[in-house]
């Protein structure tokens, strides 16, 4: 029965271990990606910007139109 709890029993090592080797799995991967995952961050983010300038650009036009507050 001892033994048995023994082997249940984690440590804090054993998560520090297993957090570590995971962490590393994951960045070999990102090497493997290089700078894919930045440029489509970027692409995302300048779409995002673009879209929102051209629907403010909207928003005044209509607001000078029906002459309420921009």
């Amino acid at each position: 029965m001892k033994t048995l709890l023994m082997n249940l029993m984690i440590t804090w090592t054993d998560i520090f271990e297993g957090t570590g080797t995971f962490f590393q799995w994951i960045f070999k991967g990102m090497r493997v990606l290089g700078q894919g995952p930045n440029v489509i961050i970027w692409i995302l983010i300048i779409g995002v910007l673009a879209y929102w300038c051209i629907r403010l650009s909207r928003y005044k036009k209509e607001a000078h139109r029906n002459g309420t507050i921009e």
